[in-house]
């Protein structure tokens, strides 16, 4: 097939150029009297065998499975799980060990249908109505907190100024530190 795109964009194309074709009814009868002519001729080649090569499915196959659109998902703790803005309800009597908080594979088959599998088993699910959490009352403090006399807190540094402070040999000086000889 990719064989066939690569030249029907490369030939097909260049050889209605050279026939002048301009309209969609000439296009088609190009296509019909030249073009599918010469790739009959040309291009295809007989099977060595005319026998069908093709393998019926195994009962491990599962066709739908293969052809749905499939996302993982993970089990809440109340056995529910999202899909497309749905919430699904796990039935009880699927509920195997190891489900909560497990990833499930959600396949939405091709007839619209759901299917939702953990591990080799698939699971049987409902929709159900998300539960609204109902809003708590705003907690209201205990007792009003101390006030500060400012607003950025104590004010035990209020006189200090970096620029008129001693240097740190004076304030050594004057604490009456000596250094020893060891250091």
């Amino acid at each position: 097939m990719e064989r066939n795109f690569g030249t029907a964009q490369d030939r097909l194309v260049k050889g209605m150029r050279v026939a002048g074709v301009k309209t969609i009814e000439e296009a088609n009868r190009y296509l019909q009297e030249d073009y599918l002519v010469w790739w009959e001729r040309e291009l295809t080649v007989e099977p060595a065998h005319g026998d069908d090569a093709h393998r019926s499915l195994e009962k491990g196959h599962h066709l739908a499975a293969s052809l749905s659109h499939v996302e993982m998902r993970q089990v809440r703790n109340d056995y529910t799980l999202r899909f497309e803005g749905e919430l699904y309800q796990i039935e009880r009597q699927a509920i195997v060990s190891r489900l909560r908080g497990a990833n499930v594979r959600v396949e939405k088959r091709l007839d619209g249908s759901l299917a939702v599998r953990f591990g080799e088993r698939y699971l049987t699910v409902r929709p159900c109505a998300a539960v609204e959490k109902t809003k708590a009352p705003p907690v209201q403090p205990a007792s009003a907190r101390r006030q500060h006399a400012s607003k950025r807190g104590t004010d035990w540094n209020k006189n200090f100024d970096l620029k008129k402070a001693p240097k740190i040999w004076q304030a050594a000086q004057e604490s009456g530190y000596q250094r020893s000889v060891a250091e």
